[in-house]
């Protein structure tokens, strides 16, 4: 009888041994075909994804002093940038017709009345965007109204349609207008040089010249009307439209069938843009 029994236990503890195994066992199979049913994200495969933010587009605040201060990295050194060019402004017309203190306090207030304008014309640009800056539906929208401010920053806040400008036209007296009216003009020839010699060379990344044919086609342009008024956005575009209207006799003469194919499509856009220009103040 004691035999019987302890031969039982002895059964029944290896019973439990083989059974305790056995279940160790699966347990690792159901953990080894989990993992390996996992893809890159963690996730077992049909399950369903997490949930997504609903809008993950998102425009850092300093983002917006970046895009008007083109070049800038922050409205801090913008400011610089405008001081900056008012002081080379404020020299060189002093310089040209030596200015007495009246009119330069004159001047220096027309100044503060740009500045104010242009900041007030920001700040109410940067309201919409801070209201709008993480909506991708709103994005070009918000361009188009900072395109503006990058563009007055470039080109400078004492242009000819400031008050500045406006207001040198009135406090210098005959003879200083004179020769502020010389200067002007040499300061937008040299100007308006430059940027016919940079239209013409990203021309030839379409259409490559020899020297025989840059040199004169830039002079040509450079004949072919007076200096723009002034500067902005359209500057290729007053470069082309003088362009397009160079006699066809001399641009037949430097140029092939060829490039002459490619130069009519831009000498085409040129003349287009003639009424605008007009009305945008850049040509008579």
């Amino acid at each position: 009888m004691k035999t019987s029994i302890s031969t039982n236990r002895t059964s029944t503890k290896r019973d439990f041994r083989w059974a305790a195994w056995a279940v160790l066992l699966g347990l690792l199979v159901v953990m080894s075909s989990v993992v390996s049913a996992q893809d890159d994200d963690g996730l077992v495969n049909g399950d369903a994804p997490p949930p997504v933010a609903a809008n993950r587009f998102q425009v850092d605040v300093n983002q917006f002093d970046q895009w008007v201060f083109n070049g800038s990295r922050n409205a801090r050194e913008g400011r610089k940038r405008i001081d900056s060019q008012l002081a080379m402004r404020m020299n060189e017309v002093d310089r040209v017709c030596d200015l007495d203190k009246d009119q330069k306090q004159k001047l220096w207030l027309a100044a503060a009345g740009d500045i104010k304008r242009f900041y007030d014309d920001m700040e109410n640009v940067r309201a919409k965007f801070m209201n709008e800056r993480n909506n991708p539906n709103a994005f070009g929208n918000l361009w188009q109204e900072v395109q503006p401010l990058q563009q007055k920053v470039n080109s400078g806040l004492f242009d000819c349609d400031s008050l500045f400008h406006k207001t040198i036209r009135g406090t210098l007296d005959d003879k200083q207008r004179a020769k502020f009216d010389r200067a002007e003009l040499a300061r937008r020839q040299f100007r308006f040089e430059a940027q016919v010699g940079a239209v013409v060379s990203s021309l030839e990344q379409r259409m490559p010249l020899t020297d025989e044919q840059r040199r004169p086609f830039i002079k040509l342009i450079q004949e072919a009307g007076p200096p723009p008024l002034r500067f902005g956005q359209y500057d290729q575009f007053v470069v082309w439209y003088y362009a397009s209207r160079i006699p066809s006799a001399s641009l037949n003469s430097l140029f092939d069938d060829v490039q002459l194919k490619v130069l009519d499509q831009q000498l085409m856009r040129g003349k287009s843009m003639g009424q605008i220009l007009k009305r945008e103040g850049y040509i008579e």
